[in-house]
């Protein structure tokens, strides 16, 4: 005989079976991003660290070392020139990956279909492999390493980055709008730029950001095709040969911070303008009525 408001060893055990299960999911995922950002946490504290040893214990607060940049005149040039090579590449990638969304959204079947999977080969591919292949490519062709092979370089990945983003807002965008455009005399150019282009601005925008932070951060395919003067991202890595400074750190701190910023804003707005998807649901049951 069980008294009323007492719980079965079963019950109690089924309970915490529950509790479990729900548990070590979110600890996984927790462990996961902890070990992703735990680096990148551990040289944000040391770039605040008041000493040139990069150990514990910490031996006081101090931003000197971030004052410190301005003062870097290395720094600085290849600060400028990874400015240059993204801003190059962003504005390149996002005219290019725009017009080649709006042919591919427009053409449709099976050619398009195979083209937009060729799109994401460059993304995927090693880094390594992609680099070498295009400075043998660039080699060929008699160009000399430097910033027009970087730039060519960054706008192979960037180029398919920002046709997919907005190939997935267009492929969500209502066509009544723009047939009706058509239907009143606009030709194809003038309904693109003034009924289509600004319903995906903000895909565009995201793909940009997106797109910027991946050509200034990019350090393998750089590596293969910079000249004489060195992107941010390099001259960090050849730094790093010679062990962390703080001046390092708090450079790698910024970028990081700057980067991370980038990329949520990229995302908010990406799930922003594309939201989910349109389902024929009203005219189902309208047939169905």
């Amino acid at each position: 005989m069980v008294l009323p408001g007492t719980v079965r060893r079963g019950e109690v055990g089924s309970n915490v079976s529950m509790r479990v299960r729900r548990i070590v999911p979110w600890f996984g995922f927790a462990a996961v991003y902890a070990f992703l950002y735990a680096p990148l946490l551990a040289i944000a504290v040391f770039a605040f660290n008041n000493s040139t040893i990069q150990a514990l214990p910490w031996a006081g607060f101090t931003t000197k070392w971030f004052e410190a940049i301005p003062a870097d005149a290395k720094l600085l040039s290849s600060l400028k020139f990874s400015f240059a090579v993204a801003l190059a590449a962003v504005l390149v990638a996002s005219l290019l990956g725009t017009w080649f969304a709006l042919v591919l959204n427009e053409r449709g079947g099976r050619l398009a279909r195979t083209a937009q999977a060729a799109l994401v080969v460059p993304v995927v591919v090693p880094g390594m492999v992609l680099g070498l292949s295009l400075a043998i490519t660039f080699r060929s062709f008699g160009l000399t390493p430097g910033y027009g092979t970087v730039v060519l370089g960054h706008l192979v990945f960037d180029v398919p980055v920002v046709t997919l983003l907005v190939l997935s807002r267009l492929q969500r965008l209502d066509p009544s709008q723009a047939q009706a455009a058509m239907d009143l005399g606009a030709g194809p150019w003038r309904t693109r730029l003034l009924v289509v282009v600004p319903q995906i601005r903000t895909s565009v925008l995201a793909a940009a950001l997106l797109t910027f932070t991946l050509s200034f951060d990019e350090v393998i395919v750089t590596f293969f095709l910079v000249g004489s003067q060195q992107t941010l991202p390099i001259y960090i890595w050849s730094q790093t040969r010679f062990g962390f400074t703080p001046e390092i750190n708090a450079a790698v701190t910024v970028i990081g911070l700057v980067s991370v910023v980038l990329i949520v804003v990229a995302t908010l707005v990406i799930a922003r303008d594309i939201g989910p998807a349109p389902t024929d649901q009203p005219e189902a049951e309208e047939s169905a009525s």
